[in-house]
Parts: C-alpha cells; structure tokens; sequence
C-alpha cells in the first residue's frame, strides 16, 4: 500500500492516473527605468483593461458551453478593476515604487485581509486576489497565461490553480491535486461543475511526487494515495463503478423533495456566498436558500455598497430560484475583518467582539441601507431575513425597531416593498440558545449556525490545529444546544433549521430531524446525498438517531 495524503476538500469522484507536476509559466513584467508616474499608471490601466477583457471572454466561454461557472470570471474582472486595488497600486507609485512591486504589494494586502477573516467561505476568496494578480501580471507583461501540455488520464499536481488556469486545462485530465486550497474554493467548484474530481489542501508533500507515479485521489475522502498496489487498485475500480451507479440513482432524485422514509416533509436547501451560485443549488434540487451570505457585496471595495447595487444582488437570486424561499444573513463582519470605510478598533478576541448584529448596532446607517434593499426585493420574491450573532432578546427588539424604522421610510417614499418579511435569528452563540424561548417569542424563524455554536459552546476555536480535532463540532454538548433551541422553536410553531457544517454530514442529518429541524441547508453539492440518506431514514430511527447524539453516541 502507498502512502496517504489527507486533504482539507474536494469535488467528489474517484480518479486514477499518473502524477503530472502543473508549473505555472513564469511572468516576466519588466518596469522601464526611469519610468514616470504618468507613463506606470497608464500601463497599469492598460493591464487592467487586457485582464478585464480575458476574464471576461473566458466567462463568455463559460456560458456558451452552458456552464454556470461563468460568473466567477465576470466577478474575476471586477475585481481586477476594483477601486481599492487601483487606489492601492496608484498610492504606491506615487510614492515612487515600480509598477510591478505596486501590483504585487497590494494584491498580497488585499490577499492577506482575506485570508486573516474568521469565516472559512471569505479566507477562500484570498485565492481570488491571487488569481487576479497573476492576471494582471500577465497582461503587463503583454502575454496571456499559457497552459503545459498535460498527457490524457493524468491527474494534474500543482501548488494551486487559479481558476482561469483550471478551466483552461483539457478536458481530458483525470482529476486534481493541489498543495494548496480549501473546500469553497473556486478549483473545487470548477472540478465539481466538469464533474472532475479533485482534492485540495493536501499539503507540500503531494508536490514531492515525481511525474508518472500512479495517484489515487478520492474527493469525496479528500485523500490522494500514492503508488497504489494491486490491491488497492482492485478496490478502487469496483468503487468508481459503484460511484457511478450512485450518481445516476442520486440524479433521478434531484426533483423530488426532502423527505424521510415515511413521507415526513424536510426541507433541504442551499448555502450561498455569492448571487452566481444560486444556480449551482438549483442544479442540486435545492428548494431554497437557507443562507445567502452578504460579505462580498462589502469585502475588497474603498467604499460599502449602495441601496441599488444590494437590491440588485439580492433579486439576482430570486430571480434564479422563482418561488423558492431565500434567507438573506445581514452583514456579518466584525473587528477582526478591517475595512477602509469601517474604522474598527483592533480586539484582543474579535470571535468575543464588535461583529454581526453589533457591528450593525455601530454602524446603524449601513444596516439601514441594508434593510432597505432586503424589503425592497421582498416585494419581488420570498425573502427572509437572517441575523447573526444574536445573544439577547433586546439584540433582536433592536434589529425588529430598525426594520420598522426601513419600512416606514421606504413608505414615506413611495417605494415599492414589503414591511413585514419573517425575521429571524442564527442560533450561533451559548446564550441564544439557553433563551431560545424568550427570542420565540419575536422570531419568525430560527436556524442553527452550527459552526460558531461549536466554538462558542467548547470555548475552542474550530480553526485551532491541535485542539479542533479534540472538540468536534457534533459534540453531545453542541446537540445539546440544539435541542434547547429546537424544543423552543416546536413550542412557538417557529420554523427552525440548520445552515452551518453540520447540516450537510449525512451521518447527522437524521438525528437533526429528529430534534424537530424543518430545513437543513448546506453546501449545494452535499443536497443529493443528504436527500437518499434522509429517504433511507423512518420517523422513529431519526428519533432514535437524536437520542443517541444528544447521549454523546451511547444508547439513552
């Protein structure tokens, strides 16, 4: 037997084939010396333009292929032209740095803002600067990325793959297996839609691994195998063809909604953190969206955006999922996640600071603009609304008084919108759910945020690399809370689901609906899965699975 890799994340599927090492070609931009400001500024405009222009074609690309990654290539060009990235280059040069250093000293701030977020969804947007970067280097240099010439059935090895890069890869690749990368991130969610599979975050070690070695990568495992003997390889052909199989049967289901054995209705839907991705959950069967994060439409810009340009965000998604409930999170950024145009104080603990809801609270004219936005396009479809990190009953009477207040103001103006959506609350901190009866009674809905949950409940953070693994997020005490709050919400005849991790795990998706959640929204790809899992389930081995996890896995 080879030796095993473990990765963070991967787009399921079992690959076999020989290892081919993917090196990005190396730009060569080169600053003329003595260059003015004028003569670096309208080069680097130039650049932009060129890169704009190269996303985009690849974007167009996309969409007449019929794929609906397309996006992510016109979202790619924005960023390119985005204000802070050109101010941040254009101070630079005016303080007398070259071009290129400009370029590649702002995109790794920018980067580095990324990648420092507490929610595992934005660090894995740090990969899009990189991606960006790389873009405008190229187009500096007056050349576009060219690609290797990668042998047929081989899986490609690389450090990682900026989007443009992946989709410009043949089709007749095996599979992915980069060093680098997460589980959100925009190679696994191009692997997913070419139906490739793939493994990320693997670590340096897979780039050790000579050309021609035979891989085994498993995405669904997140594993890569090295050098697989007979044995193994033996395995891995009866699997692959039982995958197969599964995916057919798994197809068939994708119009037929939630249920368990018996007939009991549950809802699964969709996570989302951008508008582009409702269709990728509709492609999965989702039957709405159970969290619509809000971050981009403020993340990477000098200046929070307007009314108009959120409304439009917003109707994007009901407008690609007709009929279909969307709960939209309001923002939540915090202290540890710095914006030009929100003048935060740095915290010694930002998980225990300034963030979500409070944030709101700090900034009620930002919020005021959200809410606007959100009851304007409630007009247009059926939203609901989300808010995070809910402690007390008066954090939602606040958040209930704002609304009114948007409400009335958009009344006063003779602007089209609906006053009164659901409002409801994320179950994501100890003390929510200990008063989930009091929040009942204000809350037309609840879901639970189960990753910051775990963390809060353990007192560990769910990044920590050696503590993690010690206090899972399934732990008796995190069910626990999770009874509390679904108990409260049976009580009141509130709807209650779920929209963290945890909601997506086949294995705890029957004890979920057996506590009483209505919905579990997930990651778009898990929905197949979770659907033949819960159709396998009765009413009472859901019962019974809730009892066992709340007694922390023994018989109760």
């Amino acid at each position: 037997m080879g030796k095993m890799l473990q990765g963070a994340g991967g787009a399921a599927g079992l690959a076999l084939g020989p290892a081919y090492r993917w090196q990005r070609v190396a730009t060569v931009a080169v600053d003329p010396p003595h260059e003015s400001v004028e003569a670096a500024l309208t080069r680097f405009h130039v650049a932009q333009r060129a890169a704009a222009a190269r996303l985009r074609a690849i974007a167009e690309r996309q969409r007449a292929a019929g794929l609906h990654e397309a996006d992510l290539f016109d979202a790619q060009a924005l960023l390119v032209e985005d204000e802070t990235l050109t101010d941040g280059v254009t101070a630079l040069v005016l303080d007398g740095q070259p071009l290129t250093t400009a370029i590649r000293t702002t995109v790794a701030q920018m980067q580095a803002l990324l990648a420092d977020l507490d929610d595992e969804y934005l660090r894995e947007r740090a990969a899009d600067m990189a991606a960006v970067g790389v873009e405008l280097l190229h187009a500096l240099a007056g050349e576009t990325a060219s690609q290797p010439t990668v042998p047929p059935g081989a899986i490609v090895v690389a450090d990682d793959l900026t989007p443009a890069e992946t989709v410009d890869l043949p089709h007749h690749v095996a599979g992915f297996a980069t060093a680098g990368g997460g589980p959100t991130g925009h190679t696994v969610i191009l692997a997913r839609a070419r139906g490739v599979p793939a493994v990320v975050g693997v670590g340096d070690e897979i780039l050790a691994v000579p050309d021609g070695v035979q891989l085994l990568i498993d995405g669904d495992a997140a594993t890569v195998l090295i050098d697989p003997d007979e044995a193994a390889l033996q395995s891995a052909q009866v699997r692959m063809e039982a995958l197969r199989v599964m995916q057919r049967r798994q197809a068939a289901l994708r119009d037929q909604p939630g249920q368990l054995r018996d007939g009991r209705l549950v809802g699964l839907w969709a996570n989302i953190g951008r508008p582009a991705e409702a269709r990728l959950a509709r492609e999965y069967g989702a039957e709405g969206i159970g969290l619509f994060r809000t971050e981009f439409l403020f993340l990477d810009r000098s200046a929070p955006p307007d009314e108009d340009e959120q409304y439009a965000a917003y109707c994007a998604v009901l407008d690609e999922l007709p009929g279909k409930p969307v709960v939209i999170r309001t923002l939540d950024i915090g202290g540890d996640k710095p914006l030009p145009y929100l003048p935060l104080s740095p915290e010694a603990n930002p998980f225990l600071g300034v963030r979500g809801l409070r944030l709101s609270m700090q900034r009620p004219d930002l919020f005021q603009i959200q809410l606007r936005a959100l009851l304007r396009a409630a007009f247009r479809g059926d939203i609901w609304i989300m808010l995070p990190m809910i402690a007390t009953p008066a954090d939602l009477a606040w958040a209930r008084a704002q609304l009114v207040e948007a409400a009335t103001a958009l009344a006063a103006a003779g602007v089209d919108h609906r006053p009164d959506p659901p409002l409801g609350v994320m179950i994501e901190t100890p003390a929510a759910a200990v008063l989930a009866d009091q929040l009942a009674r204000d809350a037309a809905f609840f879901s639970i945020g189960s990753n910051d949950l775990a963390q809060y409940t353990l007192a560990v953070d769910r990044g920590h690399p050696t503590l993690a693994a010690r206090y899972p997020s399934n732990d008796p005490s995190v069910w626990r809370m999770i009874d509390l709050a679904a108990r409260a919400a049976q009580q009141a005849g509130i709807p209650i689901g779920i929209c963290g991790e945890l909601g997506g795990e086949p294995d705890a998706a029957p004890a979920l609906v057996g506590l009483g959640l209505h919905k579990l929204s997930m990651a778009p790809a898990r929905i197949p899965v979770v659907k033949e899992r819960l159709m396998q389930t009765s009413w009472a081995e859901a019962q019974a699975a809730a009892a066992r996890a709340l007694a922390g896995g023994r018989e109760a």
